[in-house]
């Protein structure tokens, strides 16, 4: 009888377990009730294009062409990226002047960039063709860009974080992209950084209102060793005056307290190469 009294729970202990069972319980429902609100309110700031994939064309517009190309770019080529956008064929269309090249040899000086959601978007489509376009007649027609484009790449986004459409009312005037070449083998390690090390680094840029975004790219095609790069990221900025607030010392130790800073710069010079920077400003969009 003894023992039994021994083994038996008192009335305390009862009570002790039902209330760490109530003290759980609320603090389940305070996570989950946090989850939910983070849930909904993460849209009202940011968004994200991941798994999206971007077409980019490389164009060279001579200077005495300049004026009339960009006429039928306002005026034609945006109705047609509007008309596919209507049909839910791609996301966005951004075109841009390449303000800051990343050699001195470069063939382009504009980009246009195409956003969809399958890489389906991207194929010959005749009846999205563009035609021919009359200045003179004042009556816009589309035109061709192939004659102006000088190479293309397929890419796919692998990270994303921007700034939502309420918080912007245009898109960003700059768009800076950096070309990587990441060591064969490491391509999951590089991308584990950019995730995990990296992106609340630009996110922390954002809350201080000195970016309006960040991507992460890897190349689909073309590729091979002797491309030069096969990754990129893109980074967002409605002033010029942003670019030069990047990974200071103070914002990796604000955000990554226990980093090692010499530490920090190995890994990304191990993982990869920092081929050429470039950067871009907008001349057209639809959306």
């Amino acid at each position: 009888m003894h023992n039994f009294l021994i083994a038996c729970p008192t009335m305390q202990d009862k009570k002790q377990k039902e209330e760490s069972m109530k003290t759980l319980t609320i603090r389940i429902l305070i996570h989950l009730i946090l989850l939910i609100l983070l849930m909904y309110a993460l849209p009202l700031s940011a968004q994200s294009q991941q798994g999206a994939y971007l077409k980019v064309d490389y164009l060279l517009i001579e200077a005495e062409d300049t004026e009339n190309f960009l006429y039928q770019l306002q005026n034609s080529r945006k109705l047609l990226r509007d008309n596919q956008m209507h049909e839910g064929e791609i996301i966005r269309w951004q075109f841009y002047k390449v303000i800051y090249p990343g050699s001195h040899g470069h063939d382009y000086n504009y980009i246009s960039v195409t956003v969809a959601n399958s890489l389906s978007a991207f194929e010959t489509n005749p009846r999205l063709r563009p035609g021919t376009g009359n200045r003179n007649s004042g009556q816009p027609g589309f035109f061709e860009l192939n004659g102006n484009i000088r190479h293309s790449e397929l890419w796919r986004v692998k990270n994303s974080i921007l700034k939502s459409d309420a918080d912007l009312e245009t898109p960003s005037r700059y768009l800076m992209i950096d070309y990587m070449e990441v060591v064969p083998g490491r391509e999951f390690e590089y991308q584990m950084f950019e995730d995990e090390v990296a992106k609340p680094l630009h996110e922390e840029r954002m809350n201080l209102d000195r970016m309006d975004g960040w991507e992460l790219y890897e190349l689909i095609m073309p590729g091979g060793l002797n491309y030069g790069y096969n990754f990129a990221t893109g980074n967002y900025f409605r002033n010029l005056e942003h670019i030069e607030f990047g990974f200071t010392d103070e914002l990796i130790r604000q955000t990554h307290p226990d980093t090692d800073i010499m530490e920090f710069f190995e890994t990304i010079f191990e993982t990869r190469d920092l081929v050429q920077s470039e950067l871009w400003e907008l001349v057209e969009y639809a959306e």
